[in-house]
C-alpha cells in the first residue's frame, strides 16, 4: 500500500486532495451557510479576478453611461480620487446624501472606490501583522521585515496610480467593472 493510499480516507477519490463534502444518507444535496455561499463565490470571484489580471486587465466591460452629467463624473471621479488623503469619507458623504439614491452613476462608483480601499488596506494591514508574526524567526524575519519596508512605497505607489486611473476613467463617464470586486458587490447585492 502507498503513502498517497493510506492518507486516503474510505470513500474519498484517491485523485482528489480536495473533494466536496459527501451527504449522509443520500441525499444528493448539501445546504450551504450564507457564509460558505459568499465564501464560495469569493473564491471564484478571486480567480477571475487573478485571470484579469494577468492578461493586464484593469478594468472589464467599460461602457459610457449616457444618463451620466458633469456633476455625476465629477462626484464620481471625486469618489476615486479623495481616496488618496481622506480614505472613505467622499464615498461615504455621497453615499449617505438623499440625493445619491437618484443618481445611480455616482453610487456605482462611491460603492467600488469604497470598496477598493477597504481591500487595499485589508490587505496592507494583514501583510503588515503576518510580518509582525515572523519576526519569531530572527534573520527570516528581518529579510522579510526589510524587503516589506522597501515594497511598501511601490504597494502605496500602485494604489494610488489604481485609484487616480479609475477615477479618470469615471470622470469620462465609463460605468466599468474592477476584476473580481464588481462581480462580489453585484452577488452581494450592493451594486
Amino acid at each position: 500500500m502507498t503513502n498517497a493510499s493510506m492518507d486516503q480516507t474510505p470513500g474519498q477519490p484517491q485523485n482528489e486532495a480536495w473533494s466536496e463534502p459527501q451527504p449522509a444518507g443520500g441525499n444528493d444535496h448539501v445546504e450551504q451557510t450564507p457564509v460558505e455561499r459568499m465564501a464560495g463565490a469569493a473564491y471564484t470571484q478571486a480567480g477571475e479576478a487573478a485571470d484579469a489580471l494577468r492578461r493586464g486587465e484593469l478594468m472589464q466591460q467599460p461602457e459610457v453611461d449616457p444618463l451620466a452629467d458633469s456633476d455625476d463624473r465629477l462626484i464620481a471621479m471625486l469618489s476615486y480620487a479623495t481616496q488618496l488623503f481622506l480614505p472613505v469619507i467622499m464615498p461615504l458623504i455621497v453615499l449617505l446624501s438623499e440625493s445619491s439614491k437618484k443618481r445611480p452613476f455616482q453610487r456605482y462608483h462611491a460603492v467600488q472606490s469604497l470598496a477598493l480601499v477597504m481591500i487595499f488596506w485589508a490587505v496592507f494591514l494583514l501583510g503588515w501583522v503576518s510580518i509582525g508574526i515572523i519576526q519569531i524567526i530572527p534573520v527570516i524575519g528581518w529579510l522579510i521585515l526589510a524587503l516589506a519596508f522597501c515594497m511598501t512605497p511601490i504597494y502605496f505607489l500602485s494604489g494610488m496610480g489604481l485609484l487616480l486611473y479609475y477615477g479618470y476613467q469615471a470622470y469620462k463617464g465609463r460605468r466599468f467593472a474592477i476584476p473580481g470586486i464588481t462581480s462580489f458587490l453585484r452577488d452581494q447585492g450592493w451594486l
